[in-house]
């Protein structure tokens, strides 16, 4: 692993982008630390590394990723989460813990918290159901990443269909002040509105003047447009 550090800091500092760093910097309204890689280039010298450690076993490969993590460089946490999304990679639930960890010791912005919850946590919460109330408490969490993945880490169930835990996961984060944790929730909602915009109609018109306009714009976004407009129509104070 010693080698392999330099060998990925190397291969990102061929690819900087200054114009691209400074974009991102503007970009994100919290503060990172890129070197101004842009996502393509990233995801090949993921795949890159992939190849290197597919022989290795599952703490070597989080021992890694860790030390990705630890770097505080934008790009390397980019690394770190789409290592652990790898097929070959066979989550399992035992790998909760160390990813639970990430999203609440590292993630410090909204591209590496959606990028780690919609892949790995989201499959892991997908495939083993005996995992999902670990996140409860994500929802009360005053760290703000842990309550947006409380979110977006549902999205692959919303994908799935499994429409009562969507919605009881919405309505535990609908009392939330947090813009990026009500745009997170508007996404999951959207989500599931693609694949039962009936139920979730029905469920939009109960919670409209509970849930923050921004939420409720976005929930609505792939719905009839007949039911956008019911939807988003004038609200009581």
């Amino acid at each position: 692993m010693t080698n392999l550090l330099p060998l990925i800091r190397a291969r990102l500092l061929e690819q900087v982008d200054i114009p691209y760093r400074d974009g991102c910097r503007a970009f994100f309204k919290e503060t990172i630390n890129p070197l101004g890689v842009r996502a393509a280039q990233v995801n090949r010298l993921a795949a890159e590394v992939a190849r290197l450690v597919r022989d290795w076993d599952t703490p070597h490969v989080w021992k890694l990723c860790r030390a990705l993590w630890a770097t505080g460089v934008m790009e390397e946490g980019s690394l770190a989460c789409k290592l652990a999304a790898r097929p070959q990679r066979h989550l399992g639930r035992e790998d909760f813990p160390e990813l639970e960890d990430w999203l609440g010791r590292h993630v410090s912005n909204w591209a590496h918290c959606d990028d780690l919850c919609t892949h790995s946590i989201g499959s892991l919460l997908l495939h083993y159901k005996e995992v999902r109330p670990r996140t409860e408490a994500w929802t009360a969490s005053p760290n703000r990443w842990l309550r947006r993945g409380a979110a977006v880490a549902f999205i692959p169930l919303a994908k799935a269909g499994e429409l009562r835990s969507i919605l009881a996961r919405a309505d535990a984060l609908l009392p939330d002040s947090d813009d990026l944790v009500r745009k997170g929730l508007g996404w999951l909602l959207k989500e599931a509105g693609r694949r039962q915009p009936g139920p979730m109609r029905d469920y939009l018109l109960s919670r409209r003047e509970q849930m923050a306009r921004v939420a409720l714009r976005i929930a609505v976004e792939k719905l009839p447009e007949t039911t956008r407009r019911e939807i988003m129509g004038k609200r009581g104070k």
